[in-house]
């Protein structure tokens, strides 16, 4: 543990640009000055950028074809109104001292990528994760908060921004009121999930259609991440425009968009922690300096009038805690310190659960602790700090359930013979099959299930015609995975999902090229159940959340 992280007071955020009049006439005006601000600084910026990112970063230049996002300067900001709103909101008291329609955006963190974001009377709760811990108790809020959800204000609009569960939490959406137009990218499951929950209003988002309500408009932003239906969500209002990225990556199109529609951002929430989970594969624990640099660069070819580090205030606790050293590469104070040295006059702000920014007529103020119901309680993000010379634990299994060895041992055994295996069998012999790249390249694979007591060993041979699965480790082994008894039981049953049985499970491989591991892909994609065992797990989740 460690003190309060130092941070820039308010009145010293790097390189404020000069104010601007917070009338309400003055929102063109400010999008206008912001456009021949950029107009002025863009010839002499590309070249600093480039020429400071070659002398301090040279390792981001290793690769070729990926140059800096600098655009062209868009059009100042249009105007917000809407003949009609798409969003219902619960109705308010026209007594509500809240200010006048579009007097103010207030943007407050409550930890992690969880965001409630304050219109004027509207208020839209975006990815809301709401108590410590979450992810099945692996992963708590750094730095650590506390939410006072008896002080949470009246919801209008939900936001799930994709279904990843750091993201989508069911308890947290189950604490909410069933009145709250709910939105979700298309993804089927979330929309089951919030028809189970009993949410009456819900509306699927479509990147670049715009989603206007009585108080602001919002817009989904695409992601060009085609692993997971997901969004950023950008809110405008008559006082300013604020851009959540949340976990989406960012094409220049989609930024150019943007800039095109609403002639700039004034707070823009980046994604930077290029969180390093290649290591469970055993592929990389080291910097990923690719990943940082496209980050830079979004960040950079967004350019707004204040840009926060956000979405990645977690850790990993109890048994986990070990990957905090691992996973975590890129801290928030690193992402600044990098942003500094390619543009100093990009104003940055580092916000802690609380924290909130003000936008008025475009121009945004940091407010520290500005939450009557989120407070930091502790600043302990030294815990994540990157060492990927720490020590690596060796693999155990606390068999949190409680199970019987012996029935976790047939459980595997029989997985192993009636469905793994047969599928091998079966699919081999179509050349595009995962079984028939195995086979190819000659492989063994070695899986070693860690008991509470001992380990044992199966090795399922691809070279063999057909197939063969024996008991025992194999000298010639060239793909290996390692899992603790209990989390491949539990997973094999649909009781936990991959995010959960990750941490229990090291793989490794000698092969020339990278290949999907065969066990992952076969309970992901391939068993007969896979396509049913996400909503399986939901169901078993929400009757826990009902008492049953």
């Amino acid at each position: 543990m460690r003190s309060r992280i130092p941070r820039r007071p308010a009145a010293s955020l790097r390189n404020s640009p000069r104010s601007r009049a917070c009338s309400s006439a003055s929102v063109t005006a400010a999008a206008a000055r912001r456009s021949s601000r950029a107009d002025h600084q863009r010839a002499p910026l590309s070249r600093r950028l480039c020429s400071r990112l070659r002398r301090d970063r040279p390792h981001l230049f290793r690769r070729r074809g990926h140059g800096l996002l600098l655009g062209r300067t868009p059009p100042a900001r249009a105007s917000c109104s809407s003949p009609r709103s798409v969003i219902p909101t619960a109705s308010r008291s026209a007594s509500r001292a809240d200010g006048p329609l579009g007097a103010r955006v207030k943007v407050t963190l409550l930890g992690h990528a969880s965001v409630l974001v304050e219109a004027g009377p509207m208020r839209i709760l975006i990815d809301p994760v709401l108590q410590d811990p979450f992810e099945s108790g692996m992963v708590v809020s750094c730095p650590r908060r506390e939410i006072r959800l008896e002080r949470l204000p009246p919801i209008d609009v939900v936001v799930v921004s994709h279904r990843h569960p750091d993201h989508f939490d069911l308890r947290s959406l189950d604490r909410l009121p069933r009145a709250c137009q709910v939105l979700y990218p298309q993804d089927p499951l979330i929309a089951y999930a919030l028809g189970a929950l009993g949410f009456a209003h819900v509306t699927p988002m479509t990147p670049g259609q715009p989603m206007p309500a009585e108080h602001a408009e919002l817009y989904p932003t695409r992601s060009e991440n085609r692993t997971v239906r997901e969004c950023g969500v950008l809110v405008r209002s008559a006082d300013g425009v604020f851009w959540d990225q949340i976990d989406t990556e960012l094409s220049a199109d989609t930024i150019a968009d943007v800039r095109r529609r609403f002639g700039g951002v004034d707070l823009f929430f980046a994604m930077y922690a290029s969180q390093n989970f290649e290591f469970f594969d055993s592929l990389s624990s080291e910097f990923p300096a690719e990943t940082h640099r496209r980050n830079l660069e979004t960040a950079l070819a967004v350019r707004p009038s204040l840009l926060v580090p956000a979405s990645a205030g977690f850790r990993f606790v109890g048994e986990h805690a070990w990957l905090n050293r691992f996973l975590f590469p890129v801290s928030r104070e690193r992402f600044v310190d990098d942003l500094a040295r390619l543009d100093p006059a990009l104003r940055v702000a580092l916000l802690d659960p609380g924290d909130a920014v003000q936008l008025r007529a475009g121009e945004p103020a940091v407010e520290r602790a500005a939450s009557p119901f989120v407070t930091t309680v502790e600043h302990d993000t030294d815990a994540i700090r990157f060492d990927p010379t720490a020590e690596i634990p060796p693999l155990r299994d606390p068999n949190p359930a409680g199970w019987s060895p012996d029935a976790m041992c047939e459980a595997v055994r029989g997985f192993l013979e009636h469905e793994l295996l047969p599928y091998c069998v079966r699919a081999v012999s179509d050349p595009a099959s995962l079984p028939a790249c195995y086979r190819r390249e000659r492989v063994r694979y070695e899986l070693e299930v860690v008991l509470p007591d001992e380990s044992r060993v199966w090795t399922l041979d691809l070279r063999a015609e057909p197939p063969e699965l024996r008991e025992g480790r194999d000298p010639l082994a060239n793909v290996s995975h390692r899992i603790t008894a209990s989390a491949l039981a539990g997973w094999i049953e649909r009781r936990l999902s991959w995010f959960t049985v990750r941490a229990w499970s090291r793989r490794f491989s000698t092969l020339p090229l990278e290949l999907p591991d065969l066990l992952m892909h076969f309970l992901v994609n391939e068993a007969p159940d896979s396509a049913d065992s996400a909503k399986r797990r939901l169901d078993r989740e929400i009757a826990e959340l009902r008492g049953g």
